[in-house]
This record gives structure tokens, C-alpha cells and sequence, in this order.
């Protein structure tokens, strides 16, 4: 296969790392046209090619190359900015070598990132059951115990997390379930967007076709390109090669190189950020470079400011040496406190000039207040158009009323609503995956019941418990809400799930000691019989002497005040256990 003739020389994946000296800040466009575009093939002609290794090689190769030639550049670029590489460190200055030359890179893209992680996933996700009429109670067992097994044992939330900041950085994330060797456990892996991409059909609902993972190892003999491709049934391993566009062989003797899965659909789920697939703050790295370049100018006038060239007008007075003749050169010394300095005289056409002397450094004068004004600009609008609050704004108090913070965060909610419907989708899609390997392996009884979850978002705000406390009560006296409304409410105070709530109360009113009072009725007293349903005067009243009721014979008044006092009791010690 012939290379593109723009992909770099050196074929590792930091060839895209610009050389020092070599970007020219601000100057035009920073990727092509097909940085960001999705890859699409017919899907007649996969279908044609993909139960054949060696024909579907030569596809995968050509889309790889396309990848690292037009795609990679962009996605490490943005994986750069968040780690504090930015362009300025590599910024053709054309400073002289005696001049201050400073590269001084924010941090911004990092801020922004992990503040959306942490609002969008600091609070787990939730996978509710709806319950379904035709459903059984068994049927949301089994799935919910099949999901809860797999967050745990994959550490699901530190997963979304990572997703996110993928999808943050670089406009797209990627994620991989499969089963651990020798086990029929299911796990579930980010895979480096650098490192992967999915091929869809021209259909406009974009079902996926195959995924690729091709990355670099380099260890103590000749580094080497890895490359396994996932289709819906199969994962085929290519032999490893020196560079990742050349075209892929397959080893059909090895037997783990074409490995059947039993998904029920690729097991590579793209998730996007937008429909762009654009990072979160990808459109403001130009005021990102903006930023660093006004930092950087600053700090390099700063640091020419302290070495500011000295400037003497007039002449030295020599002084005389040991011997009282004159010195032909002054001295000169840093040291020194003083200068001794005499007017010049300079000789005109007609007549001869007398220079007062003076001693200067050579400065410019800082604008301090325009470069603060500058750099506010800059900093506003960089939080202004990613929707990002700045916590330093002193207007972002931390005792701000809930309507005022919420108002604060209002850009930032509207990002987040899109986003999320966005990863719910990636997350149907893995919990259809992984339903179709339970019903395999017979863990549930259908695979649709996956379709009865719901995936519950929960942003991480900064909260008020007492307040969410009084509303849960003031909800529970008016009666019109079901005590799981009101414990999954009370869920952000106590940090309990419903369900678990549920358990302990049950356990709590096994535990609890019946308590038989001096005095204490049956149940059945003051009721009728349910095989009589007659009902007795208390002056008529017959006592049978075979019920142990603990009341001795007494009259009328102290009946009704004894059952009165009883009664009361029981409401007490009622309202002490709940």
C-alpha cells in the first residue's frame, strides 16, 4: 500500500508533537476538513468481505490510514491542551537569543474538563427498574442483581468518569466490553480515542459495521503496531507491524486471532459529545493562545525590564592613576555606587555643544492597565462561551441562595441536558450488549428486559441537606406521595438507595421487642366477632374467662377510662418506633 503522502515520517504517535520553535501561533486554521469526520463503508460490501480476515484487512488498512494521517493529529493535539502543552510552548517567537523568551501555558482546558466530570458524574448513576405490569418481581431481580454485579466488579462510576473526560477533551469516547480470559465474567474498558474508531453503514440511523484498536508498543526489541478489529460476531488480531498504515496480514493458524463473541452487536460503543463530536471547550483554544501569549509577552518584559540596557550620556571623568597622569579608560565597576560623570563637548559646524551628563536604563513603559484589562477580557470570555463558572468571580458566593446558584449554572445545565441524553444512549447500548451475553449464559430470562432500565443522572451541586430534609417532610404530611418517592428523595442526605432503606426498616421491626403492658387488650378487644358480629353493651358486657385479656372485673367508667389510657399508650409507643 502506498502512503499518504501527508502523513509524517516517523510513524509513532507523537510524530504530530510539533518541534520547538515550529507553530506559528494564531495564524489560520488548525486541522483539515477530515479531522473530525465520521467513516461510513456500504453495507452490502462488509457483508461481502466480512467473514474473510484477508479481504477486510485491506479495508481496515485503508481506514487506518485515513485515521492516522487526518484524525490523530487533531485528537492529540486536544489530549495535549489538557495536560498544559499547549501551542505557546512551541510558538515561533523570532525573539533574539539576548532577549527574554518565556512560554507560559494555562491550564484552562484541564479546569473546564474535570468541573464537567465532576458535575456531570460526581454522583453515581442510578440504573432504575420501571416496573412493568406484564413483569414479575423475579424478572427485576435478576437484572438488577446482573447490573449491580457488573458496576461492582468494573468499578463503574471511576469508568463514566474517565468516558467523560474522553468526551470532554476530544469530542468522543470509546468503550470496550468484553470477558476476562478463562471466565465468564463481563468487564468494560475506555479505549483511547487516539487509538480507535468505528465504521458505520450509509444508513441515516448509523448502525455499526466494525470498530478498530490499533496502538503503538514499544518495548527492548523493534516496536510495533497492534490491530484487532470487532465486528458483531467475531475479534480478529492482525499480525503486528512497523508502521499503521501498511497493509495487514492475518494468521489463520492461530486460533485467538479469529475469536467468536457473543455480544449480539459490536462490542465497541462510540459515545459523542455533540453531534459535531467537538470538545468542550475546542472552539476557544484560540483565546487559550490568546491568553498564554499576553502571560508570557508580560513575564518576558518583566525579565527585560531587570536586564534593561544601560545608557550614559556624556563623559567619564578618568581620574588620574598612581603615578598622576591620566587614564586613557574609566573605571568602571558594578559594585560601585557611583558614577563620576562630566559634560561633553560636541563639536558643531559653527559652534561647539555642552552634553549635561545623565545615566538611564533603556525601558519601555508597561501598560498595565490595558494588559489587565486584556487579560480579563480574555479570561471572561474563555468561561463565558464554554459555559463554565468562574469560582473565583466574587459575584459566585458560596452562601448564594439555591435560585441564585442555579441561575449561575444555567448555560452550564442546558451543555449538560444535551450531553446527557447523549451518554444515555451509549449506556442503553452497552446494557444491551452485555443483556444479550446474560441471556446467554441464561443470568435473565429475556434480553429485553434491559429496556425496562433507566439510566438516572443526578448533577453533583453544591447542596443544602436541611433544606432537602424539610421538603421530604412537608411532602410526607401531605400524604400524596409513596414512602419510595420519599426515600429516594431523602437518598442525597442519607446516601442510602430505596432499596436498602426498605431492608433496614424491615430488619429494624424484626428486631424490636414486643412489649405487654400491665392492663394490655388483645387485639380483638372492643371488636366485633367476625363469627357472631354481634356487638355487646359495655353494662352487658361478658368476659370469657378462657381469653387471658390481664383486666380484672371493673366498672363501666373505669373501663372505658383504663381502655382510653391504653390506647393513648399505643399511640406513643407507636409513634416511638417510626
Amino acid at each position: 500500500m502506498v502512503n499518504d503522502v501527508n502523513a509524517p515520517t516517523t510513524m509513532t504517535p507523537w510524530a504530530f508533537y510539533p518541534k520547538n520553535a515550529d507553530v506559528k501561533m494564531l495564524n489560520g486554521p488548525r486541522f483539515d476538513q477530515d479531522a473530525n469526520r465520521v467513516f461510513k463503508m456500504s453495507a452490502d460490501k462488509f457483508e461481502s468481505i466480512k467473514n474473510d480476515p484477508n479481504a477486510l484487512g485491506i479495508v481496515v488498512s485503508r481506514f487506518i490510514n485515513r485515521h492516522f494521517t487526518h484524525q490523530l493529529k487533531r485528537i492529540l493535539t486536544m489530549q495535549r491542551y489538557y495536560i498544559g502543552v499547549n501551542d505557546i510552548k512551541f510558538w515561533q517567537s523570532g525573539k533574539a537569543t539576548n532577549r527574554a523568551d518565556n512560554r507560559i501555558a494555562n491550564e484552562m482546558p484541564k479546569y473546564i474538563t474535570n468541573m464537567r466530570v465532576g458535575y456531570t458524574f460526581g454522583n453515581p448513576i442510578r440504573f432504575q427498574y420501571n416496573d412493568d405490569s406484564s413483569q414479575t418481581d423475579t424478572n427485576r431481580d435478576e437484572v438488577n442483581t446482573a447490573i449491580d454485579e457488573f458496576n461492582q466488579r468494573t468499578n463503574e462510576a471511576y469508568h463514566e468518569k474517565v468516558m467523560k473526560k474522553n468526551l470532554s477533551v476530544t469530542g468522543r469516547a470509546y468503550e470496550l466490553e468484553y470477558v476476562k480470559r478463562d471466565t465468564t465474567d463481563l468487564y468494560v474498558m475506555a479505549l483511547d480515542p487516539s487509538e480507535t474508531f468505528v465504521v458505520y453503514d450509509t444508513d441515516p440511523e448509523q448502525h455499526s459495521l466494525f470498530a478498530v484498536h490499533y496502538y503503538y508498543v514499544e518495548d527492548d526489541e523493534t516496536p510495533v503496531w497492534y490491530v484487532e478489529v470487532y465486528t458483531d460476531d467475531h475479534t480478529i488480531r492482525y499480525e503486528p507491524n512497523g508502521y499503521p498504515n501498511s497493509q495487514l496480514t492475518f494468521d489463520d493458524s492461530n486460533p485467538d486471532n479469529y475469536e467468536e463473541h457473543y455480544f449480539g452487536g459490536v462490542p465497541v460503543t462510540e459515545y459523542v459529545n455533540n453531534d459535531e463530536r467537538l470538545g468542550d471547550w475546542e472552539g476557544e483554544m484560540d483565546n487559550f493562545d490568546a491568553y498564554d501569549k499576553a502571560i508570557s509577552e508580560m513575564a518576558n518584559s518583566e525579565e527585560d525590564f531587570s536586564n534593561a540596557t544601560l545608557v550614559i550620556t556624556g563623559e567619564f571623568d578618568f581620574g588620574t592613576d598612581s603615578s598622576g597622569k591620566p587614564k586613557t579608560h574609566p573605571d568602571v565597576d558594578g559594585s560601585n555606587r557611583y558614577m563620576w560623570l562630566k559634560p561633553a563637548r560636541a563639536q558643531g559646524m559653527n559652534s561647539d555643544n555642552v552634553i549635561q551628563p545623565s545615566v538611564q536604563y533603556l525601558t519601555k513603559n508597561l501598560p498595565i492597565d490595558a494588559w489587565n484589562a486584556y487579560v480579563k477580557t480574555l479570561n471572561d470570555n474563555m468561561h463565558k462561551f464554554t459555559n463554565s463558572p468562574n469560582v473565583a468571580d466574587e459575584n459566585f458566593a458560596s452562601n448564594a441562595s439555591g435560585v441564585a446558584m442555579s441561575y449561575k449554572l444555567w448555560g452550564s445545565d442546558q451543555e449538560r441536558a444535551t450531553q446527557q441524553e447523549l451518554y444515555a444512549r451509549g449506556l442503553m447500548r452497552r446494557l444491551r450488549l452485555l443483556g444479550n451475553y446474560w441471556y446467554t449464559l441464561g443470568k435473565i430470562r429475556d434480553s429485553n428486559l434491559i429496556e425496562n432500565v433507566t439510566p438516572v443522572f443526578t448533577p453533583n451541586l453544591p447542596k443544602n441537606d436541611t433544606e432537602i430534609v424539610d421538603n421530604v417532610q412537608k411532602l410526607s404530611k401531605t400524604g400524596e406521595f409513596s414512602q419510595q418517592t420519599l426515600w429516594e428523595m431523602a437518598q442525597a442526605v442519607t446516601g442510602i438507595k430505596p432499596d436498602e432503606e426498605q431492608s433496614r426498616m424491615n430488619a429494624q421491626a424484626e428486631s424490636e421487642p414486643t412489649m405487654t403492658m400491665p392492663g394490655d387488650y388483645p387485639d380483638t378487644f372492643n371488636k366485633p366477632s367476625n363469627e357472631t358480629e354481634r356487638q355487646v353493651e359495655p353494662h352487658t358486657a361478658e368476659f370469657d374467662e378462657s381469653q387471658p385479656t390481664g383486666v380484672q372485673s371493673v366498672g363501666e367508667e373505669q373501663q372505658v377510662t383504663l381502655a382510653q389510657a391504653i390506647v393513648k399508650q399505643r399511640q406513643a409507643q407507636q409513634g416511638g418506633a417510626s
